[in-house]
Formats: C-alpha cells, structure tokens, sequence
C-alpha cells in the first residue's frame, strides 16, 4: 500500500481495546505515532505492533491538548492527522484525505470532515450526534498556532483558512465516544478542568448567577432543542444532565482559573483581553503577508492565484472588522502600511476590503462604528 506524506497522531490513556482498530484505519499514513499517557493495560504492545513511532509520557496533565505544543513539532509530516483510539477512519475518507495532500488548497491548515458518534456501540437517536458533524481532522502545520487549551488549542494563524472534505455519505470518521455513562461522566470530569482557560481567554467571566441560569439553560437546550428526548426518557434525562454538569464544572474551572491569576497579580478584564489578542494576531498577520507575497508572484496558474487573493482577502475582512469594532484604527492602518511596502496588490486588496467596510457601517447606521471608521480616517489624512 503506498503511504501518503501524513502523520497520525494519537494519544492513548488505558484505551488499549479501542486502539488496534485505529491504528489499523491508519496505516495510509507515512508516520503513526502514538503517545502512551502512562497506560497500564496493553497499550504500548498495541503500539508497538501498529505504529511507526510510540512514546511513554509520564506527565499526567489531563487531557491530551495540553501536550499538543510538545508533541506536535516533533511530527515528520507537515499535513497531520489528530485523531482518538476511539475512532476509526473510514477507506473512503482514507482515499479522500490523500488525495486532498496530493492537490491541497492554498492557504488552508484546517481540513473539516465528517464524524458520526457512536454511543455503546451504536448511532445515537437523539442529540447533537444524531447526524454526522464536521469537525477538524486534517492540519497543515505552516499555518497553525498551536497550543494548550482544551479542544480548541490548534488554531489556524492569520492569512490561513478553513476548508472541508466533501462528504459523500461513506467517508466519514467513526467516532466511538463513550460505552457507558459513566465513561462520559468520567470524561467530562476530566476535560472539564481545562475550559476553565478557554472560557477566559474567550473573555467571560465567573458570576454563580450566570452559572446557574447557563446550566439550567444547557439542559433544556440539550434535551429539547438537540432532541436528546429521542434517546428515550431516562436516556435523554441522563445525557442532557451530562451536558448540563459539563458546563457547571467549566464554569467552576472558569473561577479556579480566574482565583489563580488574580494570585499572581495577572488578571485582565474581558475587554483587555481581547486588545491583547487581537494585538498578537495582527502581528501575525503581518508575518504571513511575506508568504502571500512570494507566493502570489510565483504562481503561474490563474486559478491558483485567484483562490490565494480570495482567502487572503476573507483573513483581511475578519481582521479589519475587528480592529474597527474595538476601535484600533491604528491596527488597520498599520496592516495597511506594511502592505504598501510588500506591493501594490496587496495595497488594493486591503483598501477594497475597507470600502466593503465603509458599505456596512452606512447600512448598520451604528453610531460606535461609525466613529471607529471615523478614527481610522483622520489617522490617514
């Protein structure tokens, strides 16, 4: 079987009888490596007989993402595969994954697919898995900012996007979430002590009040509008109630979190927050703009070129849009300067991403952003 350019990686804690059959679903990759999280069933005999490299971890950090900055630069391949023992990639989205790496697009370092959960074994009824869903199976790693936060740890840096695998109804990842209760009980205890960080950093903040009605809010979404009542009474209640405490137990990580950097002296308020954020994600941009520049001169195809100017045009929108929302008109300005010194392309394409800007606030009619626009302005003349 010829081997794809691609690295798996996957992490098992004890999954040792879930870990054969998704190793197996991945031998079209060049390097499986797996991570054993200090497992005491037979999980390193698994990995050894299937993977192309297994390392023993020690460190107990609770869930996976907070090993990801560690684990992920010491990958062969570029494209990259993060997967659980507990899923499976089907033939045909094996085909389809490899055949993405052979023609991918330009400026994308997250690749949806489609996953369908299984719960003990079967499709569930009810619930926001009732369906395949898309999520993130394919990276690029150029273009990514990696780092600890639980589930959202990876992110696409500026100048890169998102695309999907088409789904066909047959390639999609096989995702055995949980056999019982009590294992999704166990895992939401042990995720959940990570959100804390992310729900921060997402600029909210502790208050029991909002816990409270979050939770209550949570359930009735989970078992109404998700249609967890599908699974059956006692099954809906139950996996609604899960939903529920996952929450209540983030929000508790949330205060925790919070406890220990006002310790430290280090905590910002919300808005704070996202200044700093938006403030590293520009200059980041301004690293990719480079890329984009040589890149765009060296394509020869006109379609290629085309789709390099649409995605750098879509990274540019979302980061205008912000800067003016926070009103830093300084921000859009000096991504501005630094792409009249790369070419006059780049010029164009940032004061046509303004003008559609300008279109916006004229039909919003919003005093704030008017005056963020209004800002930016004078900053020019």
């Amino acid at each position: 079987m010829n081997k794809a350019p691609i690295s798996a990686l996957v992490a098992s804690f004890n999954e040792g009888h879930l870990l054969e059959d998704c190793l197996k679903s991945l031998q079209f990759c060049d390097e499986v490596f797996v991570v054993n999280l200090n497992s005491k069933d037979n999980t390193q005999e698994i990995a050894e007989k299937w993977a192309t490299r297994v390392l023993f971890e020690e460190r107990d950090l609770g869930y996976f993402d907070a090993y990801m900055s560690m684990y992920v630069p010491m990958l062969k391949h570029d494209w990259f595969i993060l997967i659980d023992p507990d899923e499976r990639i089907r033939p045909e989205l094996a085909k389809d994954v490899m055949e993405y790496v052979a023609r991918p697009e330009p400026f994308k370092s997250l690749i949806r697919a489609h996953i369908w959960y299984f719960f003990d074994g079967k499709k569930m009824k009810g619930g926001p898995y009732r369906n395949p869903i898309r999520g993130r199976l394919l990276f690029y790693r150029p273009g990514l900012s990696v780092g600890d936060e639980v589930h959202c740890g990876i992110t696409a840096k500026p100048g890169y996007g998102i695309s999907e695998i088409r789904f066909t109804g047959l390639n999609y990842d096989e995702h055995y979430w949980c056999s019982s209760f009590e294992q999704l009980k166990s895992k939401h205890t042990r995720y959940s002590k990570g959100e804390g960080k992310v729900m921060y950093d997402e600029g909210k903040f502790f208050s029991l009040f909002t816990m409270l009605s979050a939770t209550v809010r949570k359930f009735l979404q989970s078992y109404i509008g998700d249609a967890y009542y599908k699974e059956g009474l006692v099954g809906g209640i139950r996996f609604a109630g899960e939903e529920a405490r996952y929450l209540w137990l983030s929000y508790l990580s949330l205060r925790n979190y919070e406890k220990t950097l006002r310790a430290a002296g280090q905590y910002k308020t919300p808005v704070q927050r996202k200044m700093e954020q938006l403030e590293t994600r520009f200059s980041d941009l301004y690293k990719t703009l480079g890329n984009y520049q040589s890149e765009i001169e060296q394509a020869s195809d006109h379609e290629l070129r085309a789709a390099m100017i649409k995605q750098l045009r879509k990274s540019l929108h979302r980061h205008i849009n912000d800067a003016l929302e926070l009103n830093r008109p300084d921000l859009v300005s000096g991504v501005m300067n630094e792409m009249r010194v790369r070419s006059e392309r780049l010029v164009y394409l940032c004061g046509d991403v303004l003008l559609e800007r300008v279109n916006f606030v004229q039909q919003s009619k919003s005093y704030r952003l008017a005056r963020s626009l209004a800002n930016f302005l004078k900053m020019g003349r």
